[in-house]
């Protein structure tokens, strides 16, 4: 295979990508395939604008009003059944809640999330595109996706393309210096520091030993890449099984792309301070295979 450089590799799994990908699907579909449920929450949403509420809900409508303003109606419903399809399965309301809050102009990550989760209530329906079902004291509430065979088939082209993407993969480059917490050393992507969309700070981190951990080369350990990959533990069900089928085909793509070359690893701080490194097929801290996968580029002799 030929060899990648790190924008190109950025450019191909971003997850900027996959939102235009997936909401221009949704977008030209919201006069058939989603058209009941548009209609909806295009008189749902002005109507729950228009209210007055407590004081810091009339604050944070008046900045989506905002918004909407600027760019109009149209993007945020899109956003909305995107938060709800994104996954192709079921989620839970705080997931949907995460994709969308990303959508919202808010400064405040609360302010967003709640946001979020008002709007997704506001434009569920029982017969609708999505309804929100509870399940008891404790319990997540899931979404509850209807008509999925019919969304599947008109979809389905832009699903696969997504399913066939993944998390970034390591740097073929090596990283930029990090020189404050509002990056962790990608080309092209403003990947944060700090884990977490809502625990983003500009409190003093240690950034030396995040630059020393990135500037460590590695390559792929071929003796180890020839043998198959098992799971760590039993999988119990059908969707477990598939999940793990998808996650290997899908690791082999990224050591195939690799190949023979050095990587670098990207590093992030979560919000209690301990240190992850940023990747999901080829990581360190993974599985005991993924583990061993990974050797060091070059070496150095301890006495």
């Amino acid at each position: 295979m030929t060899k990648i450089d790190q924008k190109s590799m950025e450019a191909l799994f971003s997850q900027k990508n996959i939102h235009a990908v997936l909401h221009g699907a949704i977008e030209y579909e919201l006069s058939r395939l989603f058209l009941n449920w548009a209609l909806i929450a295009f008189t749902v949403i002005p109507e729950w604008l228009t209210g007055t509420y407590y004081a810091s809900k009339d604050r944070r409508l008046r900045t989506l009003k905002k918004e909407i303003k600027r760019t109009g109606l149209d993007d945020l419903v899109v956003a909305i059944a995107a938060a709800v399809l994104h996954t192709h399965s079921t989620q839970t309301i705080q997931q949907c809640t995460g994709y969308l809050q990303a959508f919202l102009p808010h400064e405040c990550a609360f302010d967003r999330a709640k946001t979020a989760a008002e709007l997704l209530a506001l434009c569920s329906r029982d017969n609708g595109l999505y309804s929100i079902e509870r399940h008891g004291t404790g319990s997540p509430a899931t979404i509850k996706i209807h008509h999925w065979p019919f969304i599947d088939k008109k979809l389905l082209s832009s699903f696969e393309w997504i399913n066939d993407t993944c998390f970034n993969p390591p740097m073929v480059e090596a990283p930029k210096e990090v020189f404050d917490n509002n990056h962790c050393g990608y080309k092209t992507l403003n990947e944060p520091l700090i884990l977490g969309s809502l625990t983003m700070h500009h409190n003093p981190q240690n950034l030396k030993t995040i630059n020393i951990l990135n500037k460590i080369e590695w390559v792929l350990d071929n003796d180890v890449l020839t043998e198959q990959e098992v799971p760590s533990k039993p999988l119990k069900t059908a969707e477990q099984r598939q999940q793990f089928i998808i996650m290997v085909k899908a690791s082999k793509f990224i050591y195939k792309l690799l190949d023979d070359n050095p990587f670098w690893l990207c590093w992030q701080y979560d919000s209690r301070g301990r240190i992850y490194s940023h990747g999901y097929h080829v990581n360190l801290q993974a599985a005991e295979y993924k583990k061993a996968c990974l050797s060091f580029n070059h070496y150095e002799e301890l006495t």
